[in-house]
């Protein structure tokens, strides 16, 4: 032990330490003083604002702040100092440990510092926007769509058979009179959808009629003529079918605003991976989950 002491790097550790020592002993109030002391001015107050609303704007929070009245300033540095407080003996006491909401927590900033990569990408010129429309055309596809008027006349309360011969004959009467449009709802027994059917696409038709249906009234010519009878779940129904408009693709130039917002996304989607993918990177992953 004698020899130990007289080894110079011990002794240089041993009166370091006495140092170190010495010196928290001395100035062990201000230790005390930071540890238990909270600060609280305006930067402080205004973040403090901006995370409880859930929104950041300095200029309206500087606002808002500067039209607190005496009181209210002072419930506002009580609540602040109070949250600081609690958060600070919490992590003194490690409650942050092995707590998987907080865990949830840190890695949700965590994806949310990620975006803050987005502004590195380079500004979509329209050549982007034009090759992103051509490799996503059929996402923008607008279904068929049509207008018409029905009558209805129903298999549950008469029979298939028998619905579908009263709906014949009054077929004739439309056509004799050339009811309208309008004066459809005259004529026929109630539906359970709609009677009238304006721009109204072939996905929404065929959950109201059903398929067959569906096929059948998108073949009809358009004009003033009822046609029919055409079977749904429901019964029989005599269409006036006014416009028919096909499926198609809008050109990029109708919708430049949708397809300039998808290219954006899907950039600041890639951006935020390879920053991910970066911080990955410098980790090293061993799976022994199946030994």
């Amino acid at each position: 032990m004698r020899t130990l002491f007289k080894e110079p790097l011990f002794q240089f550790l041993f009166i370091a330490l006495l140092l170190l020592l010495g010196e928290r002993l001395i100035n062990a109030d201000d230790y005390a003083y930071d540890q238990y002391h909270i600060e609280v001015d305006n930067a402080v107050l205004l973040q403090f604002m901006q995370l409880r609303a859930k929104t950041f704007k300095p200029e309206e929070a500087q606002q808002a702040l500067d039209a607190l009245s005496a009181e209210d300033r002072q419930r506002l540095v009580d609540d602040y100092a109070r949250e600081e407080a609690l958060f600070r003996d919490a992590m003194e006491l490690n409650l942050d440990k092995n707590d998987q909401i907080i865990r949830r927590r840190l890695i949700q900033k965590m994806d949310y510092l990620a975006q803050g990569f987005y502004d590195e990408g380079t500004p979509l010129t329209e050549e982007d926007l034009r090759k992103y429309y051509d490799e996503h055309r059929e996402e923008y596809k607008k279904l068929a769509s049509g207008t018409f008027t029905h009558v209805f006349i129903s298999s549950e309360r008469h029979g298939s058979e028998q619905a579908q011969v009263i709906a014949t004959e009054l077929q004739k009467t439309l056509n004799a009179e050339s009811v309208p449009f309008e004066n459809a709802p005259r004529y026929g027994e109630r539906f359970l959808y709609n009677r009238n059917y304006v721009n109204r696409d072939d996905d929404e038709i065929g959950s109201h009629f059903g398929t067959e249906f569906q096929e059948q009234v998108f073949a009809f010519e358009v004009g003033d003529k009822w046609q029919g009878p055409v079977q749904s779940t429901y019964g029989w129904h005599l269409v006036l079918l006014v416009k028919n408009t096909p499926a198609y693709i809008p050109p990029l130039e109708e919708i430049a605003a949708n397809v300039f917002a998808d290219a954006q996304r899907q950039q600041q989607q890639q951006v935020k991976r390879e920053a991910i993918d970066k911080l990955m990177a410098k980790y090293q992953i061993s799976d022994r989950s199946g030994q």
